[in-house]
C-alpha cells in the first residue's frame, strides 16, 4: 500500500502533470460503507473546510468527491419570477469557491445558468489526449475531472413549461460542483484500494490563493486519511468510534395518500388521456416520515447517510449516489440556502451516457429508459413466471416504445442526421426488488453541440413525464399537487472533455428542514413512487406497481426482514 507523505503533495501541486497517487485500502470497506465514515470524520475534524462529499455508484464504477474547487447552488427565487410568461424565471445561484471568504450570490435564468456552466467546463477542457478518456463505447464510463451533481426535477419541468407555473420544493433545485480532489478505486498488485486523485490544471499557479488553499488542505486531508485507514486496518475502528451517533433507528414513511386518493388521481389521469391531451402520463405519490432528535444524543438531528450502507447493500442499484449541502449545520438560518439537505439515491435507471472517441473527438450518447415493471419473487418458478409475462406484455411493449419515440425525437435535436438508433428494444433486466423493461437508444451528437446543452435541454426524462412531454408535466403538477423537488430530476458527473454520465433519480429519498415554521425542528424524509398510466392501465395493478418499486426500501428504513430474491 502506497501513502504519499503530505510535504510530496504539496509540492505535487506545482506541477500539473500527472503524479504518483496516494492510496489506501480502508479496511477494505465498500464505497457505501466507506462514505459516511468519511464524511462525518472529515467534518469533525475541520468544520471550517469546505467539505461537500458526494457518493456515485456509478454502474461499478464508483467515485468520492471531497472538497469542490467551485460549488454551484441554485434555489427557487420567486420574488425575482416575472409575472410574465415571456420572461425567464430568475434563480438564486450561491457560486462557492473554495479560497472565498464570502459566497458569490447572483440571480439568472436557467438557461444563463447553463451557459456559465458550459463556458466554465470548456475553460478546463484543455487536454484533448487524455488518457481516462475512451474510444470503446461499450467500455464502462468514469469520473476523472469534472462536474458532478444533480439537477432536478422541478427545475427542468418548469423550464418546460413556464406558464403553467409548477411548484418548486423549498429546498435546493440543482446543485453542481467542480470535483478537482476525489477518491476512486484503484486495483494495485491485485488487491483492491482507494486511490486520492488530484487535479492541477494548467489554470493552476504557485501564488493562485485557492491553490494555496488546496496545498493546505490536501496536506491535511492525507493525514486524516491515514489515520482513518491505519484504525480500519488495524480493527479498532468503527462508526461509533468516529461519531457520537448511535446505529440508526428504525424509520417509518407513510403515503401521503390513501389508496381512494390514488383513485381520484388515476380516474382524472384517464379522462385527461382519453380526451386525447397525452398518449401516456406518469403519475406518482409520496411517502413521507421525519427524523426528530434524539434525547440521548444532545439533540442531534440523524442524517440520511446512516442508511446509505443498508439500503445500497439491499438494493444494489447501479446508479445510485448520494449528496448533501450543509448537512451539519447545527443552527436552521432564515435563508433557504442555509437549510440542511440530503439526496440518497437507489436509481437503476441510466438516463444518459456520454462518450468521447479519443480518436476521432466525437461525442457518444446512449440512453436506456425503463418502462415496465413486475415485482420479483422469492419462489424461483414464481420469478421466472413475473419475467416472462413482463417480456410477453403488449401494454407495456406498447408504453416502452411511446418513450423511445420520445427520447428518439429529443435527441434528434442534437444528434448528427441519421445517427439515432435503437439498438435493443424491451430487454428485461432484474433488480434486487421487480423486474423492468429497458431499451437502449443510442446517437453521435454534432460536432457543435455541448453534452451539457443535450442534458439541460432534454429534462425531464421522458420515462418519468409521458409524451408529449411538456403537456404531461403541466396534468402531473395538477394531478400530484406537491412539488417533487429533485425526484425524477438527474444526479451524476459531466467530465470536462464532455464524456459522462446521469441517472434518473427514481427511487430515491430527500430529507430537508422546513423552511416555513421556525419552531419546526424536524427533518423532512420524502420518497416517491410511480408509473405510466395508458388509457389500457388498470388501477389497482398500477398502484400496486408503485408499492413494489418502494417496498424493500421502506422496510431497509424500518429494519424488518429483507426477501431475497434469485
Amino acid at each position: 500500500m502506497l501513502v504519499a507523505h503530505p510535504l510530496k503533495t504539496e509540492q505535487m501541486m506545482s506541477d500539473p502533470s500527472p503524479a504518483t497517487k496516494p492510496s489506501w485500502r480502508f479496511g477494505d470497506l465498500s464505497s457505501a460503507e466507506l462514505m459516511p465514515l468519511l464524511q462525518q470524520y472529515l467534518i469533525a475534524q475541520d468544520t471550517e473546510a469546505n467539505w461537500q462529499l458526494v457518493w456515485l455508484n456509478n454502474d461499478g464504477q464508483p467515485v468520492i468527491g471531497l472538497l469542490p474547487k467551485v460549488s454551484w447552488f441554485v434555489y427557487d427565487c420567486a420574488e425575482k419570477t416575472s409575472n410574465s410568461n415571456e420572461q425567464a424565471a430568475l434563480y438564486q445561484v450561491t457560486k462557492t469557491c473554495r479560497d472565498a471568504v464570502h459566497n458569490d450570490i447572483t440571480h439568472m435564468s436557467y438557461s444563463d445558468w447553463q451557459d456559465e456552466l458550459i463556458s466554465y467546463s470548456q475553460t478546463y477542457d484543455t487536454d484533448n489526449e487524455n488518457p481516462e478518456s475512451v474510444s470503446d463505447l461499450n467500455e464502462k464510463p468514469s469520473y476523472h475531472h469534472g462536474l458532478i451533481g444533480f439537477i432536478g426535477y422541478d427545475i427542468a419541468a418548469h423550464e418546460l413549461s413556464p406558464a403553467a407555473k409548477i411548484e418548486r420544493a423549498a429546498q435546493p433545485c440543482a446543485v453542481l460542483a467542480h470535483y478537482d480532489i476525489y477518491l476512486a478505486p484503484e486495483e494495485n498488485h491485485g488487491n483492491t484500494g482507494w486511490k486520492l486523485t488530484i487535479k492541477a490544471t494548467a489554470n493552476d499557479s504557485e501564488n493562485d490563493s485557492d491553490n494555496q488553499q488546496k496545498n493546505k488542505m490536501i496536506t491535511a486531508l492525507v493525514s486524516y486519511l491515514d489515520i482513518v485507514d491505519k484504525k480500519l486496518t488495524d480493527g479498532c475502528l468503527n462508526k461509533t468510534q468516529l461519531t457520537a451517533s448511535p446505529l440508526p433507528a428504525p424509520l417509518v414513511l407513510k403515503s401521503r395518500w390513501r389508496k381512494q386518493d390514488y383513485q381520484q388521481a388515476f380516474n382524472r389521469t384517464q379522462k385527461y388521456l382519453q380526451q386525447g391531451d397525452c398518449y401516456q402520463i406518469n403519475l406518482t405519490q409520496e411517502w413521507q416520515g421525519f427524523f426528530d432528535h434524539n434525547p440521548s444524543d444532545n439533540g442531534t438531528l440523524p442524517m440520511l447517510i446512516d442508511y446509505l450502507p443498508a439500503l445500497h447493500r439491499n438494493t444494489q442499484a447501479p446508479f445510485a449516489g448520494y449528496l448533501a449541502v450543509n448537512p451539519f449545520n447545527p443552527e436552521i438560518k432564515d435563508n433557504t440556502s442555509q437549510h440542511p439537505f440530503e439526496l440518497l439515491s437507489c436509481s437503476p435507471e441510466l438516463f444518459f451516457t456520454f462518450t468521447k472517441d479519443i480518436d476521432t473527438g466525437k461525442h457518444h450518447i446512449i440512453t436506456k429508459p425503463i418502462k415496465g415493471t413486475m415485482p420479483r419473487s422469492t419462489n424461483i418458478q414464481q420469478d421466472h413466471a413475473y419475467k416472462q409475462q413482463l417480456t410477453d406484455s403488449e401494454k407495456d411493449r406498447a408504453e416502452n416504445v411511446m418513450i423511445v419515440d420520445l427520447l428518439r425525437n429529443d435527441l434528434g435535436k442534437y444528434a448528427k442526421i441519421g445517427s439515432v438508433k435503437v439498438p435493443q428494444l424491451f430487454a428485461i433486466e432484474s433488480f434486487s426488488n421487480v423486474h423492468h423493461m429497458v431499451s437502449t437508444i443510442t446517437a453521435e451528437l454534432q460536432t457543435d453541440t455541448h453534452p451539457l446543452a443535450v442534458l439541460f435541454g432534454s429534462l425531464p426524462a421522458g420515462s418519468i413525464t409521458g409524451t408529449p412531454k411538456k403537456r404531461a408535466v403541466e396534468i402531473i403538477s395538477e394531478l400530484e399537487t406537491a412539488p417533487r423537488g429533485a425526484y425524477c430530476g438527474t444526479l451524476g458527473y459531466m467530465n470536462f472533455d464532455g464524456s459522462g454520465q446521469w441517472n434518473v433519480l427514481i427511487r430515491t429519498l430527500q430529507a430537508n428542514t422546513s423552511s416555513h415554521d421556525k419552531l419546526d425542528k424536524k427533518r423532512h424524509l420524502s420518497l416517491w413512487a410511480g408509473g405510466g398510466i395508458t388509457v389500457a392501465s388498470d388501477c389497482d395493478a398500477e398502484y400496486q406497481e408503485c408499492l413494489d418499486k418502494v417496498g424493500n426500501l421502506l422496510s431497509v428504513l424500518t429494519q424488518e426482514n429483507i426477501h431475497k430474491y434469485p
